[in-house]
């Protein structure tokens, strides 16, 4: 029988960059990532938020990224058993002028972007468009942190095709690790944040191991970070995860539960 994985995505459309991706394991009771950077397969670029406004452009991504994550289980001979990702899963529901998982995180202080509805995702699509028509300039797109939801809508689509979906938020899951954590792009702090996931799963924990952290995906650190961390709540069991939100309704941010946290 095939050895059950855990998937945590770090989505990312971003141009010529390659979504992060970890596959873990657990082994004598570590969460233990694979090394799927140089890999003959390549995780799939991201094409930007020029095309993010495109759908078919995201199927196309999101697709891609499926036949990757297949292609690495295949390699090593595991089985995807649940999925974490960075993304919502779909758009706000238009009855709702908040998701409530974000309220929630937003309660909790733990700052996030509002995910649009639908009828305001097409609002947001049309405003890019008129913008890049008119000559604006790219990097000044409209409504940047929110485009690239679209494209990790639909990979959370693709990715339930193989093995049940999460939605995870590594920054909730840094919050509960590190109260006051100062912001990962900050130096270091991508270390800071390792270091203390290593005490919940046990890895790192050799300079070997710490050597192999280059490996694990593609991205820098905090990439690599935030993608082992959404493998991490994937990895855990109901009995120790709780929720920003609400299950029922599908809007739901899981986090690890507190009485888990090894402080």
């Amino acid at each position: 029988m095939a050895e059950p994985v855990f998937i945590g995505v770090d989505v990312s459309c971003a141009l010529k960059k390659r979504i992060p991706i970890v596959f873990a394991v657990k082994r004598e009771g570590r969460l233990v990532p694979l090394p799927a950077r140089h890999l003959p397969m390549k995780a799939p670029y991201g094409h930007g938020n020029r095309y993010v406004i495109e759908h078919q452009r995201n199927v196309d991504y999101a697709k891609a990224v499926r036949d990757y994550v297949l292609e690495v289980c295949d390699h090593f001979g595991v089985q995807p058993t649940r999925i974490g990702v960075d993304s919502p899963l779909r758009p706000r529901s238009e009855a709702l002028d908040y998701r409530i998982a974000e309220r929630a995180l937003n309660q909790a202080g733990i700052s996030c972007y509002k995910t649009p509805s639908a009828s305001e995702f097409e609002g947001i699509k049309a405003k890019a468009r008129q913008h890049l028509a008119t000559g604006g300039e790219l990097q000044r797109i409209p409504h940047a942190m929110q485009l690239w939801m679209l494209a990790g809508i639909e990979i959370a689509r693709e990715m339930a095709t193989i093995a049940p979906v999460r939605e995870v938020f590594p920054q909730a899951n840094i919050r509960l690790l590190l109260p006051k954590a100062p912001h990962k792009s900050g130096k270091g702090v991508p270390l800071m944040q390792l270091q203390v996931l290593a005490k919940q799963t046990g890895w790192p924990r050799t300079q070997e191991e710490w050597n192999v952290l280059k490996h694990i995906s593609a991205g820098g650190m905090h990439d690599q970070v935030d993608a082992y961390s959404a493998a991490w709540v994937a990895s855990l069991p109901e009995t120790d995860v709780n929720v920003f939100g609400d299950i029922q309704q599908q809007d739901a941010i899981w986090v690890p539960c507190r009485r888990i946290i090894e402080l």
